[in-house]
């Protein structure tokens, strides 16, 4: 074996850690719980089950979810229905985030005529992290969100190294299925075939496309979304695209990462004002290699959506630009740069780019995993309170579920939470700050925070008991590790909303997970009164 294929193959196999380390979180913390539009895939199955027809079958596979057609979800969803019996959001999230695999191999075949592979090394550092946990942890988010890249991907690398049009057609029409932006692949398809001198080719691609187009908004109705008006909106757009570019750096300086955020932004986007000019003026003199072709359709892509997202989302809070639902395509952003600096520069500064890049990614990697491993901790900890909400106390169920409910440690102990003579339980102590909106519990007198991580309040009433997670707060030290003592600060604070609850008087309580899988219970010696209250208004819901 060469020099240069034992480095691929040894950069091959570094690679594989931080996959298999992302698809071990991922086994060890998803959850089959419905996580908000998650309900949307069960109320699809219902509608199937009970349609009569074959069009009633077709307009719940291809009816609106908010500003989407989810019809691929719901192909997904149906066939691990109808395959196993049950709906299960584990087996979506993991559909979802293989399709990661497939982007990286798509990568790795465009780069592959012109670079050597052991440049790839940097690729699953950002891919395969805990910036991604929301997508990650989500079973319809991961299909669509994740998919959708990956979709647009194939068709950009089949237009670009492929002479039919076939297999580029059909992941086309697949990645508009599975997410609006997806539609963005056949402007960007039919101006890339222009620019190759594929004619005839751009033609029949337009001609198809916006066929589908009609087809797609056919009887589409623009959803309301819940924003703030805004002072300046050239000024609130350029921020706003600059926090949704740069958000690939957030762990890097906690205590600044929005300063990191908008200083990373600012250099991907100029870079990427960069890529443009040179790919556009080797397009002009008709010089743009495959891999050329494909990196500008990405950019196109990611650029698209940008701009989709900081007007869509204009007068949201900033937060929403960094979330972690988008943050794969300031992860696209930044391995579209790496990839066109690769093809710029001579061997020896390409060598210095890479092992830069790998450093940076490792970093990344590490600081993701401090970062955003309380986010995941809070997540499934939602998650299961949500779960015993409204499961508890049990109802008769006269048809079969749609989905099994998770195994959750506190199966056993639901009757204790909800019916137990509390006397004999441990005090808590805890202070209240009462509003007419929420109430403000604050822990006292924990020596430690790591206990919070496992901690829920127990509200207690005699028609309902809801769990409600401990809030909890990490220090802002980079690269801290989650297993250290100081990781969770020493005091929990957690804001009670009373819109989530049913009006009544709740006694308060402590429940606790322990590592013998017995929790335990403590009395606080407080209680909550949620007055009776008006209905507040809701969006319009299509789904």
């Amino acid at each position: 074996m060469s020099l240069k294929k034992s480095i691929a193959f040894l950069a091959l196999l570094v690679g594989l850690v931080p996959i298999f380390w992302y698809f071990s979180l991922l086994h060890t913390y998803a959850l089959n719980i419905p996580k908000w539009d998650d309900h949307g895939l069960r109320a699809f199955i219902e509608r199937v089950e009970s349609a009569e027809t074959l069009g009633q079958v077709f307009q719940a596979f291809w009816r609106q979810h908010n500003e989407h057609r989810i019809v691929y979800d719901r192909i997904i969803s149906f066939l691990d229905y109808t395959l196993t019996g049950k709906l299960n959001f584990v087996h979506l999230m993991c559909v979802g985030n293989a399709s990661l695999l497939l982007l990286l191999v798509v990568w790795g075949k465009a780069l592959q005529p012109y670079r050597s592979l052991a440049y790839l090394l940097p690729l699953p550092f950002l891919l395969f992290n805990l910036s991604q946990w929301e997508n990650m942890y989500w079973g319809m988010a991961a299909l669509q969100n994740f998919s959708v890249v990956a979709w647009v991907a194939c068709g950009l690398y089949a237009l670009s190294y492929h002479r039919t049009l076939g297999w580029a057609i059909g992941w086309g029409i697949l990645a508009g299925i599975t997410s609006t932006n997806g539609l963005l692949l056949w402007p960007i398809g039919a101006v890339l075939l222009v620019l190759r001198s594929s004619r005839k080719k751009a033609w029949l691609w337009t001609g198809v496309g916006v066929l589908f187009w009609i087809l797609y908004f056919l009887y589409y109705n623009k959803t309301e979304q819940p924003t703030q008006p805004v002072t300046n909106k050239v000024l609130t757009f350029i921020r706003s695209v600059l926090l949704f570019s740069g958000s690939v750096t957030e762990p890097l300086w906690p205590r600044k990462s929005t300063l990191v955020v908008l200083a990373t932004g600012a250099l991907l986007v100029l870079a990427a004002l960069g890529m443009t000019t040179q790919l556009g003026w080797k397009a002009w003199r008709s010089k743009l290699t495959s891999l050329d072709t494909f990196l500008l359709g990405m950019l196109a892509f990611v650029g698209g959506t940008t701009v989709m997202v900081a007007i869509g989302r204009m007068g949201f809070d900033e937060a929403t630009f960094m979330t972690s639902r988008y943050k794969i395509y300031t992860i696209l952003l930044a391995m579209l740069v790496y990839t066109w600096l690769l093809m710029q520069v001579s061997t020896t500064v390409r060598k210095a780019i890479g092992i830069t890049a790998s450093v940076l990614g490792v970093a990344i990697l590490l600081g993701c995993y401090s970062y955003f491993y309380d986010d995941t901790l809070r997540l499934r900890n939602q998650l299961l309170s949500m779960q015993f909400n409204w499961t508890y106390p049990r109802v008769p169920v006269k048809e079969p579920l749609i989905n099994d409910p998770a195994p959750a440690w506190y199966d056993a102990y639901a009757d204790d939470m909800i019916k137990g003579e509390f006397s004999r339980w441990k005090p808590y102590p805890i202070s209240l700050q009462p509003s007419a909106a929420y109430t403000l519990l604050t822990s006292e007198g924990v020596p430690t925070g790591k206990d919070f991580l496992d901690s829920y309040y127990l509200l207690r009433s005699l028609k309902k008991s809801y769990l409600v997670p401990f809030g909890f707060t990490t220090i802002t030290q980079p690269f801290a590790s989650p297993t250290g003592e100081q990781y969770v600060q020493p005091v929990s604070q957690t804001a009670v909303s009373h819109a989530e609850y049913e009006p009544g008087l709740y006694l308060v309580f402590v429940v606790r997970q322990t590592d013998t899988g017995s929790p335990r219970f403590y009395q606080t010696g407080r209680s909550i009164t949620i007055e009776p209250r008006p209905e507040a208004p809701t969006l319009p819901q299509n789904w």
